[in-house]
């Protein structure tokens, strides 16, 4: 097709292709329905004519209001064609919105899907409105136009006005711009002389169409190339997987959140197959990108010939828009075996400005400008980096009615300032670094790009979304928790491992891009329908979150959750749960953990009082599953039938491995003592302080800081002979009793199994350790620290000292961290230090802590100990 001046012309051209399909509408059982190029133009040209019967005038505006659907797509084009302004609003619309939108959008005639008219019939003013069902389920259809007798289409110009877009909402402050049809031309003709699809390809278009860039680029500019276009029923995963199989699908048009979750959606299916499954796909996708990099050669639609037949046979093009696509994602999916072609612009550009060309895309950048678009940065640093200003023929004129907002989007000049920084590279490829607005400058001048401290932060598998903001002059986090991935771990303490992931990320960047504080919510984060976060709703979620306000209300409950509970038991046990926190309002999405604050050792009060209450026995497995309160009583009510009581709390797990080890175990904890203790001492220089506290005999516990995996072997080499032969240890049943190897190592160094889903059994075996006039090694931390600072204690020490009192020595290691951090195999020849307190009585303790009891007051003058000895 040669080039167009107006999208009318595209229109009066479709018919040229004949019966080759424009769309194909994938159903949810999987069956298609195809229309033709001559049946969608011929289409889009009897409703125009039937438009202007009915009064629509070339310039008036006309909403749009409704899913992905030909109706909507005939729509669109007979609104072009006749040359009304098209003013297609977000299917997700709210009534406020809606309420807004409406009357500042000056419309009279609507075209809505059947669902939204009671909405539309509700609004003020409504009975100036005519609206017609895209659908055929309400009121007057759409199709009753298309019977009007043909008349001829007004003339076009490029400089008429073809669209009314209200921006997205990133910022909280909508504004409203015109498009012409020669901003949407230029954009047209500048992709289909880029030859990116033709005639042959099938383009999968899940984006919403009331946005420009799927609009463009998936829509208009696939049917000015000859593409076919495919709808999914929708946008679930099963829905994308359906329409790309049925489809034939050779291209996507889409976002970078589409092609991560596609990426993840992969990666979970082969970890499902087993370690080693996940080892070969991962070494086979490493050789496979290496081969691209250096070679540049596609050899993973070979290397993973059966994935692309499961997936999407026919599938070679992704091609993304509307946001930044990272390069690590991206060489994934060249990996894989598919291209990927990223493109650069905003919706005041027509939506394109650059775009990564066939064979000659760099990945990471956004590509060249397109043919007449023209860029330049502005007062760029020392890295070239500076806000990108454009011009050319799809740039807007301004915003509607909007001087304050168009003195500054240009330049004096006349360029468009786009909001964005980034920098050109002697090829002329362009490279986005973040949005103005939202660069974070900290005290002393330290400017911060979100995504690219999200992206580092997020690479957590127990992290499923994360945003950072400024909060009081600092650098903070807002932390949505992979709930699952934490309930597969066993470890209830959700704010603890986001304070250990996020460390761990924290070690590896400079100080000013460490986050100074987080906070926790389930609700997921504020996003486009484009995938950008909606920054400005970040600051008040963030100050709800920290102050531990809910953010549902007590009505969102499901037909599920309605059902659940109004059968019994369930009906009284959410009861009890309501009685048990008063106060708080309840609802089957809460976190036990994180919005009640129940710990491991609180689950085993809960657990005694359903076997009393209800005769209802429940493991600590059921509380390390139970990742919402729906959980928890779902699980509560299919154990109801057994009805025999609760056992008590299981008082060792392993009573055999607190016995004294034989005489060969013996042998060899002597060698490992003497080679550690030189190892120690010789390689890492070690220094001992106020050894004398450490009782030669009796029952005892060393309650050490947690740092590295160092810590146990310094505490060994600190004691004598006499003082070690005592000791006893606990050590996560994970990390060191699956192999033979490992269980012989734990008899032969005094280690009992601990398991983070069984906290009250390692409780009472360290009780039995006392109890036996043995000395006991206890981390109170748990977790080694992620950033070398003494970090909470946990109560369990406080459970463990009242239940069995004997005296603890505090003690303070220093150096492992900076030996042997997390994620550390091989440690650093650095100085190490261990300093032993005095011995503490736990009364006195307790008597001296805060928190609202003994244990938790126990835990807190104990860790005030620790901290107060020399580091």
């Amino acid at each position: 097709m040669s080039e167009i001046s107006t999208v009318q012309d595209l229109v009066r051209r479709l018919g040229e292709r004949g019966a080759h399909a424009a769309v194909i509408t994938v159903a949810e059982d999987g069956t298609t329905t195809a229309i033709g190029y001559a049946e969608l133009g011929g289409t889009a040209l009897r409703l125009a004519h039937g438009m202007l019967a009915a009064g629509v005038r070339p310039g008036e505006p006309v909403v749009l209001l409704g899913p992905n659907s030909t109706a909507w797509i005939a729509a669109r084009l007979a609104l072009a064609a006749i040359g009304s302004v098209a003013v297609a609003l977000d299917d997700l619309t709210s009534d406020a919105e809606l309420a807004v939108l409406m009357p500042d959008s000056g419309a009279r005639v609507v075209f809505a899907a059947g669902g939204h008219v009671p909405r539309l019939r509700a609004l003020p003013h409504a009975d100036t409105l005519r609206v017609y069902s895209l659908d055929d389920t309400a009121g007057p259809s759409w199709r009753s136009l298309l019977d009007a007798q043909a008349q001829a289409l007004p003339a076009i110009a490029p400089e008429n006005d073809c669209m009314l877009v209200f921006t997205s909402g990133t910022t909280g402050t909508p504004k409203a711009f015109l498009l012409t049809h020669g901003n949407l031309a230029a954009n047209i003709n500048g992709l289909v002389a880029a030859r990116i699809v033709g005639a042959g390809d099938r383009a999968l278009l899940p984006l919403p169409l009331h946005h420009v860039y799927p609009l463009t680029v998936g829509c208009l500019t696939a049917l000015a190339s000859g593409a076919t276009i495919v709808l999914p029923a929708g946008v679930t995963g099963p829905q994308i997987v359906r329409a790309l199989q049925r489809g034939r699908v050779t291209v996507i048009v889409g976002v970078p959140r589409l092609y991560a979750a596609l990426v993840g959606a992969i990666e979970a299916r082969v970890a499902a197959r087993g370690r080693m499954a996940r080892r070969i796909f991962d070494s086979t996708l490493r050789l496979s990108v290496m081969v691209r990099r250096r070679f540049n050669r596609r050899i993973g639609r070979t290397l993973f010939a059966s994935l692309h037949r499961q997936f999407a046979p026919e599938l070679w093009l992704m091609a993304s828009g509307g946001a930044r696509f990272e390069a690590d994602l991206i060489w994934k999916l060249e990996g894989l075996g598919w291209e990927v072609l990223s493109g650069y612009g905003l919706a005041e550009t027509a939506s394109i400005l650059t775009a990564n060309r066939r064979d000659r895309a760099k990945i990471g950048s956004e590509g060249t400008p397109l043919p007449g678009a023209t860029l330049r940065i502005a007062s760029p640093g020392a890295d070239g980096i500076g806000e990108i200003e454009a011009t050319g023929p799809s740039v807007f004129r301004g915003y509607r009615n909007n001087a304050e907002a168009n003195a500054a989007a240009f330049t004096p000049d006349g360029w468009f300032r786009t909001g964005d920084l980034g920098c050109v590279d002697h090829d002329g490829y362009v490279y986005i670094a973040g949005r103005v607005k939202e660069m974070i400058v900290l005290g002393g001048g330290k400017n911060i790009f979100p995504e690219e401290l999200e992206k580092i932060y997020a690479e957590s598998p127990y992290i499923r979304e994360l945003a950072v903001l400024e909060s009081g002059g600092a650098l903070v986090a807002l932390v949505v928790p992979d709930f699952e991935a934490i309930a597969a771990t066993g470890n209830r303490r959700v704010e603890d491992i986001m304070r250990v992931a996020l460390g761990e990320r924290a070690a590896t960047l400079p100080s000013f891009q460490r986050v100074a504080g987080f906070a926790v919510t389930r609700e997921p984060l504020p996003r486009t329908r484009l995938g950008k976060y909606q920054r400005f709703q970040l600051p008040e979620l963030y100050a709800r979150a920290k102050s531990g306000m809910p953010t549902r209300g007590p009505d969102e409950f499901t037909a599920e959750d309605r059902a659940l509970l109004a059968q019994s038991p369930a009906r009284e046990i959410w009861a009890w749960l309501v009685a048990r926190y008063p106060g708080r309002t309840l609802s089957p999405d809460l976190s036990p953990q994180l919005d009640l604050g129940i710990d491991s050792l609180e689950w085993v009060t809960m657990t005694l009082e359903l076997a009393e209450r209800f005769g209802i026995s429940l493991s600590e497995q059921d509380a390390a599953d139970a990742v919402t309160l729906r959980d928890l009583v779902a699980r509560a009510s299919a154990k109801a039938g057994a009805k025999e009581p609760a056992a008590a709390p299981v008082l060792v797990q392993e009573q055999p491995w607190l016995e004294q080890p034989g005489m060969f175990a013996r042998a060899a904890g002597e060698v490992l003592r003497l080679v550690n203790k030189g190892l120690m001492r010789g390689l890492f220089h070690l220094r001992i302080q106020g050894l004398e506290n450490v009782p030669a005999r009796g029952s005892f516990v060393i309650a050490c800081n947690h740092l590295s995996d160092l810590d146990p072997l310094v505490v060994a080499a600190a004691l004598d002979r006499a003082r070690l032969e005592r000791v006893w240890w606990g050590g996560e049943v994970g990390r060191l009793f699956h192999t033979r190897a490992g269980r012989a190592l734990a008899r032969i160094a005094h280690i009992f199994p601990v398991d983070e889903r069984a906290p009250a059994t390692a409780v009472a075996s360290g009780a039995d350790v006392l109890a036996r006039g043995n000395a006991l090694v206890w981390f109170p931390e748990s977790w080694r620290s992620p950033d070398g600072e003494l970090q909470a204690f946990l109560p369990g020490i406080g459970h463990l000292l009242s239940r069995a009192p004997a005296p603890v020595i505090p003690a303070r290691i220093s150096g492992t961290f900076a030996a042997m951090p997390r994620g550390r195999r091989v440690p650093r020849p650095v100085p190490l230090r261990i300093a032993f307190g005095p011995a503490l009585d736990p009364e006195r303790l307790a008597a001296r802590g805060s928190g609202d009891s003994r244990p938790a007051r126990i835990a807190n003058a104990l860790h005030d100990a620790v901290a107060a000895l020399p580091r």
